[in-house]
């Protein structure tokens, strides 16, 4: 092989491994921060207490339930979220979770049969309907786990779409949430800060008065006064009647509600920044090919 064939076969060599790394770099970029916020802190040990002993967990997240829907029968929902917050809620989630030991599983919609899982985690507000409260009030009786989030139980209240279900009424498939939930709705929109009201919530090193969240706009979710049995473990400002984290039994089953997190950072969304130590190689090859074969041609002058 002459000296020109040789460094041809370099170059290819050293783009190769180039592509590899910058394909490598895109596919391995994650969320900015992998540092857990005590608000998500808090979810993945509400979480993990109530999947009792068991792991495997059906999360019905935004991103899947716009993936299923938003071209087809949800055209007219909405208006969704943006993609990059779908994805960022679902992310963070998903990573809380698994850090607490959870084995998650995403998923657009309530299925009909939940047999195998431990825990339900339910975001996605459009997934819900009353006509699915007997499908998991069934699993909570028989020992299952559901964290409830924001505003979710207002959507078993009623068959909503949007964001304005105050405007929705209660349906009858919905009679009885607030022994299944220990709330019957009770949505009030609040802000502003979020505080732990016990010492160590689920074993976790919180503090009565920590700070979970502050500075929130003031169109947040809450419970209202949930019902006798449930344990407040956080409240808004406004008041301590107004549930911010909150937990439930149910049968042999049991209910973490919470009203908000605060994510981790969304992943970047540029493109892969230019690395100069890994083209180097390149550049330098291609130098000296191009020089190789500008050499050649002045002596094949005649």
């Amino acid at each position: 092989m002459d000296v020109v064939s040789s460094l041809f076969m370099a170059t290819v060599l050293s783009l190769s491994l180039a592509s590899g790394l910058m394909v490598a770099s895109a596919r391995g970029q994650s969320l900015g921060s992998t540092s857990i916020t005590p608000s998500l802190t808090l979810l993945a040990a509400g979480a993990r207490w109530a999947a009792q002993r068991g792991n495997s967990t059906l999360f019905i997240d935004w991103e899947d339930n716009y993936l299923a829907h938003a071209n087809t029968d949800g055209v007219n929902w909405g208006p969704w979220p943006s993609q990059v917050d779908m994805e960022t809620w679902t992310d963070s989630v998903t990573y809380a979770l698994n850090q607490s030991g959870l084995n998650v599983h995403l998923a657009g919609d309530i299925p009909d049969n939940l047999t195998g899982y431990d825990l339900l985690v339910i975001h996605a507000y459009w997934a819900v309907e009353p006509n699915r409260l007997a499908v998991v009030r069934d699993f909570i009786a028989n020992g299952g786990g559901v964290v409830l989030l924001s505003g979710v139980p207002e959507y078993f209240r009623c068959y909503c779409k949007d964001w304005w279900t105050y405007r929705c009424p209660t349906d009858n498939a919905s009679i009885g949430m607030d022994e299944i939930f220990g709330c019957d709705g009770n949505y009030f929109n609040t802000g502003g800060y979020a505080n732990v009201t016990v010492d160590n919530p689920f074993g976790t090193s919180l503090m009565a008065g920590d700070t979970l969240i502050q500075g929130a706009g003031y169109s947040n979710a809450a419970i209202l006064s949930p019902i006798n049995g449930s344990q407040v473990i956080a409240t808004w400002q406004a008041g301590p009647d107004v549930a911010f984290a909150y937990t439930y039994p149910y049968g042999q089953g049991r209910v973490y509600y919470q009203a908000a997190f605060v994510p981790l950072d969304p992943p970047s969304q540029a493109v892969p920044e230019f690395q100069p130590m890994v083209f180097l190689p390149v550049i330098l090859v291609a130098t000296l090919l191009t020089v190789a074969i500008l050499r050649r041609k002045r002596s094949a002058k005649p």
